[in-house]
């Protein structure tokens, strides 16, 4: 929780007035445990999960001859049912590996 009641005390504390998005996630979480607010942690890290991955995915399925010099293995090609099952098997591993050891560290952390 933070340690402000209003969002007036966090502004005089900070020194200046807050921007738009400050002052949305004050109100949004101005009175949420320390706990869902560390839970949110799982959604960046799914998000990091899919986007990150997906420009090379791109690249990949349309095949710029440009980036074959910086493969391991240029000959391979992949094709999308391919993709999509590396994709689907990393989320599995996020379910039910990733997201329950964020979910169950949060007592360790504190």
């Amino acid at each position: 929780m933070l340690p402000y009641d209003s969002l007036e005390g966090a502004e005089l504390a900070l020194g200046r007035n807050f921007t738009v998005a400050e002052r949305f996630w004050f109100s949004y979480s101005a009175h949420k445990s320390d706990y869902i607010l560390y839970t949110h942690n799982c959604l960046f890290v799914f998000l990091v999960f899919s986007l990150v991955p997906l420009p090379w995915a791109l690249v990949e399925l349309y095949w710029f001859d440009a980036v074959d010099r910086f493969k391991l293995q240029p000959r391979v090609k992949r094709s999308f049912p391919e993709l999509f099952k590396c994709y689907k098997d990393v989320l599995h591993q996020f379910i039910f590996v990733v997201a329950p050891l964020i979910a169950v560290s949060f007592p360790v952390l504190e």
